[in-house]
């Protein structure tokens, strides 16, 4: 090895490769052959310094710390109380565990006829009459209420699906009958847990749309505001939608 090679520690090589001299060279032409190429990579090796050092700017700004805005929730001045909420939730959970003995006691269920679970028209006029647009939709003499005899006659994949129709008819009618809460409530009085995401989804909407309704709430009747406060305190605190929560 030349003298001005003494001080470069080249790696192990495959093969020997003979020493290629600067002055015999030059780099600007491409390499004739492998050879020639790895003699070339040898030699800008050894001109590279082994250790090399990087010192950083050092800058006057100050760094931009970014900032966080937290959203601030505001209480509906038709929220009700905590302890209001908290009474509702404990009746809650008592209804669904007595339907839950009921199921279990394996009663007979009496046999009626319902529309199947692609009907939808057959499901609206089933809960809400022949005539079911917005207004006889209040009437309650409309329709059929929620009776146990047709819960205990549907599944779960019914039960999801009906919740679903009914925020979509909630949404399109705008404001809360009393029929839409009877249905909505024993809905959520059958629905099993762990919720599936696309029921979560659904009661989110709902309590979204329960929350639209009470704002817009001036003179609100006492029936219309306790069934958008039930519905909301449900999906919020039972079904641990804690960012909807009053």
């Amino acid at each position: 090895m030349d003298s001005d090679d003494s001080d470069y520690c080249a790696p192990a090589t495959a093969f020997p490769i003979d020493t290629l001299k600067g002055r015999d060279v030059d780099l600007n032409v491409p390499p004739a052959n492998g050879m020639e190429y790895l003699q070339r990579v040898m030699l800008e090796a050894k001109q590279c310094e082994q250790i090399v050092t990087v010192h950083p700017q050092i800058s006057t700004n100050k760094p931009i710390q970014p900032q966080i805005i937290e959203e601030v929730k505001t209480m509906s001045p038709l929220a009700p109380s905590s302890e209001w909420q908290e009474r509702k939730v404990s009746d809650f959970s008592n209804l669904r565990q007595k339907i839950v003995k009921w199921k279990a006691s394996r009663h007979p269920a009496p046999t009626i006829e319902l529309p199947s679970i692609s009907d939808k028209k057959g499901w609206r006029q089933l809960c809400f009459g022949a005539q079911c647009d917005k207004e006889t939709s209040d009437d309650n003499s409309c329709g059929s209420p929620p009776l146990l005899s047709i819960l205990v006659n549907i599944g779960q994949p019914m039960v999801d699906t009906l919740l679903n129709w009914h925020s979509q008819w909630l949404e399109e009618c705008n404001h809360i009958t009393h029929r839409h809460g009877q249905w909505i409530f024993a809905l959520l009085s059958c629905l099993e847990l762990p919720l599936h995401p696309d029921t979560c989804s659904t009661l989110r909407h709902i309590a979204r749309l329960c929350q639209q309704l009470r704002s817009s709430m001036i003179e609100p009747e006492a029936s219309q505001l306790a069934a958008v406060n039930l519905l909301i305190c449900l999906v919020g605190r039972y079904f641990c939608q804690t960012d909807l929560v009053d």
